[in-house]
């Protein structure tokens, strides 16, 4: 059985904040339950546990559930002050959490179950941008590389991507080779994959809707700029706003959705890493914030911000194109 968790902006009572579906095999999806969690706006499902980033009823929030197939029990849930919490990401027994508002990362140790020992070590940033939106340090997200000795972490404050050395007992010190990288001014780093050999970066930026491409020493973790390529056209809303970003499962296409136009930027990946000029697909929804692949790549699944709902779309692997839905699902929130 697979299964598709989604988190929801939720009233400060939580109600349903996240939904678990089973997905068939043709692509349809069934409610199985429901959690309580207030606006769990990442979730990450990882060894049977499901943890979510969000708010509390004061500052931000992660939660831990148990999932058995059938229901989901709350364990767990760290408060921290600030704003509201939008990534997670997990590294053996350390759980790290970005809080965007606050501008600053979360390093939660892990007991061997994966239940969060309550400990928590806060890093700091510091440094704003050029855009309106960049008035301070913004920390959108925490990717491990694909052998989990380094951390990147994005700042949409400040245009920066820092990267760190991640220690046996999950504790990060700044990377001795490059402590940070600086993204083009106003930019906005938001997410960013790896392919699997641990070369090659890809970085979304949210504001300037862009895709950054950047070699990558899998040995010293040191970046370097190759590309910079558009993931929206030249004319565009504006309140365009860029926001996630995955390879396929074969990294032969790489895909970037953008709200506000509600576009999927659909790339080849040549055999140096470097992307194709864009085409550009329907999501059939509104307000792509995320989106993921079933197992296999035979979907792409794509949630709407701006409408509530969940299109799920066969995916043609050999082409990287996909067509209309086989399922929309519409949630509350």
């Amino acid at each position: 059985m697979q299964y598709i968790f989604t988190g929801s902006y939720t009233d400060p009572d939580g109600k349903d904040g996240v939904r678990c579906f089973a997905a068939s095999p043709d692509g349809k999806l069934t409610q199985l339950c429901t959690a309580d969690a207030y606006s769990p706006t990442y979730v990450l499902y990882h060894n049977g546990l499901l943890y979510t980033s969000g708010r509390a009823e004061t500052g931000c929030c992660v939660r831990t559930f148990a999932f058995d197939g059938h229901s989901l029990t709350p364990l767990h849930r760290i408060d921290s002050p600030g704003g509201s919490t939008c990534h997670v990401s997990v590294v053996g027994r350390t759980l790290y959490a970005c809080n965007y508002f606050a501008g600053e990362l979360l390093r939660c140790p892990l007991h061997a179950d994966g239940i969060p020992t309550g400990e928590v070590e806060r890093i700091l940033y510091t440094g704003g941008g050029p855009h309106p939106r960049q008035d301070r340090p913004h920390i959108h997200s925490a990717f491990p590389s694909p052998d989990n000795r380094f951390l990147l972490v994005c700042d949409l404050g400040s245009d920066r991507i820092y990267s760190y050395c991640i220690e046996n007992d999950g504790k990060l010190l700044p990377n001795p080779a490059q402590t940070e990288l600086i993204a083009p001014a106003g930019s906005g780093p938001r997410h960013l994959t790896y392919n699997k050999a641990g070369t090659r970066v890809y970085v979304i930026t949210e504001l300037s809707a862009q895709i950054l491409v950047y070699a990558r020493d899998p040995e010293t973790g040191v970046l370097t700029e190759l590309q910079i390529t558009d993931c929206v056209p030249a004319v565009r809303p504006d309140d365009t706003l860029s926001a996630d970003i995955h390879l396929s499962a074969d990294e032969h296409y790489l895909y970037a959705s953008s709200r506000g136009i509600d576009y999927m930027a659909l790339y080849h990946v040549r055999d140096d890493g470097l992307l194709s000029a864009p085409f550009y697909l329907p999501v059939f929804t509104s307000g792509p914030r995320h989106f993921s692949f079933q197992p296999g790549g035979t979907h792409i699944v794509i949630t709407g911000q701006y409408t509530n709902t969940i299109a799920v779309c066969p995916v043609d692997r050999r082409s990287g194109l996909y067509v209309a839905p086989v399922c929309e699902v519409t949630v509350p929130q």
